[in-house]
């Protein structure tokens, strides 16, 4: 299994990345819209890869972070949904936005997806609605912790989070929203702060 890639951006096909590391060069496919800022050719990037092993191809797809790749497993996890159309459906909802579709059962979010019919968003419903509360327990209990390192602001952590960032981006742009402003900054200056940082990383 390959955990992660970590490289040089040697080409850009499409919705792939060929990320060179250690002289050889993988192919990627990776959810487009959600690598923020897309990567230019030469830039640095890692990814959390998953290698998906078959007969006649081996193929990698490649997340900025921990909890897409976690996400698109869960949904491969779906009887009926193939890789290609689980990156589909992180590329075209973000995973705040899919943890939402299940929590509210919302079949057009999904059907919204190309590729995704009435059926397979049903299913999709059905069989994420345990697995994400799980997820979600997880993650305020990571939210938690993160709160004592960030000065207690769950509030702001609580929005960034909301506006899509993992646990440890909001974590990362809070603190130091808080070290350029003051941890007594109001939440709503350190929040607009933190998102400028956000923009420049």
């Amino acid at each position: 299994m390959i955990a992660f890639i970590k490289g040089t951006v040697a080409a850009i096909e499409g919705d792939a990345l060929v990320v060179e590391a250690g002289g050889i060069g993988y192919d990627i496919a990776v959810p487009a819209a959600r690598l923020t800022p897309f990567p230019a050719i030469g830039d640095d990037i890692l990814l959390h890869t998953h290698l998906q092993v078959r007969e006649d191809a081996w193929s990698l797809f490649g997340f900025g972070d921990r909890e897409q790749l976690r996400v698109f497993r869960l949904l491969l996890s779906v009887s009926g949904v193939g890789a290609k159309t689980a990156l589909a459906i992180i590329d075209h909802l973000g995973v705040p936005q899919i943890a939402a579709a299940v929590a509210a059962q919302n079949v057009a979010a999904f059907t919204a997806v190309s590729g995704v019919g009435a059926r397979t968003a049903q299913r999709l419903l059905v069989d994420l609605k345990d697995k994400f509360a799980a997820l979600a327990t997880i993650a305020g209990a990571e939210d938690e912790l993160l709160a004592a390192t960030a000065g207690e602001n769950a509030e702001l952590l609580a929005a960034l989070r909301q506006l899509g960032y993992t646990a440890t981006e909001a974590n990362s742009f809070a603190l130091r929203a808080q070290a350029n402003l003051g941890a007594d900054a109001e939440t709503g200056v350190l929040l607009r702060e933190a998102l400028r940082i956000a923009m420049k990383s």
